[in-house]
């Protein structure tokens, strides 16, 4: 029978919690998995600096657009003409917003709001045409404004909305309707917020619609 003596120093076990080259591999780890987080970072910053300057370009163009129009002599057909400056300048006010969002980076939530135009487009109908919507706050909160054939199809249409799960949770602004001035058996009907303080506050996209309707109204 052999007998081994493990008093001896070669022949005792390693106990030491971690060696050299243990070590040197965690340090070299902990190195990739830095540079990895720094370079996905340094992408998405640059990513969101180029998306930040396009919009700000583009905004300044529908700006420039805006002010030329506003300057030039009345045209025969003044109808279309305020018709343009008004689709100008919702456009620039979206973009406004946009780029205001982008810039802070409150986006309202991680997820988007693909969800909330499906679900829309989904629930649609014949008989309600949107002219313009705004999402809040993540989505919890939505407005509309367009026309419909008739008067009870908005609340039908708001109902369908909330069997969706995006819009379960939602709120919704206070419905107005009324006749449609062109006599073609159309209602137009606003689904905003009535706020006391709308200076104060950021208008949505309706809110403004409706504000230049009004002034395109007064001065007619």
């Amino acid at each position: 029978m052999q007998q081994v003596n493990l008093y001896l120093a070669e022949f005792q076990p390693n106990r030491e919690p971690l060696r050299s080259i243990h070590m040197l591999w965690g340090f070299m780890l902990c190195i990739g998995l830095l540079a990895l987080v720094s370079l996905f970072s340094s992408k998405h910053n640059r990513e969101l600096t180029l998306s930040i300057e396009q919009q700000r370009a583009q905004l300044e163009q529908l700006k420039m657009q805006v002010k030329q129009l506003e300057q030039q002599p009345p045209q025969n057909n003044l109808a279309e003409l305020d018709a343009q400056i008004l689709q100008l300048q919702l456009e620039s006010a979206r973009r406004d917003q946009i780029f205001s969002i982008i810039a802070n980076k409150k986006l309202g939530n991680n997820t988007g709001f693909s969800a909330h135009l499906q679900a829309m487009g989904r629930q649609s109908l014949d008989t309600i045409s949107l002219s313009v919507f705004s999402l809040d706050a993540g989505g919890s909160y939505a407005e509309f404004a367009g026309k419909t054939r008739a008067a009870d199809q908005v609340p039908l249409y708001i109902q369908r909305l909330r069997a969706e799960p995006v819009f379960a949770q939602s709120a919704f602004g206070v419905l107005e309707i009324a006749p449609g001035t062109n006599n073609q058996g159309l209602f137009d009907f606003v689904l905003a917020k009535q706020s006391a303080n709308k200076e104060q506050e950021a208008k949505t996209a309706v809110q403004m619609l409706l504000e230049l309707n009004q002034k395109t109204r007064s001065e007619n």
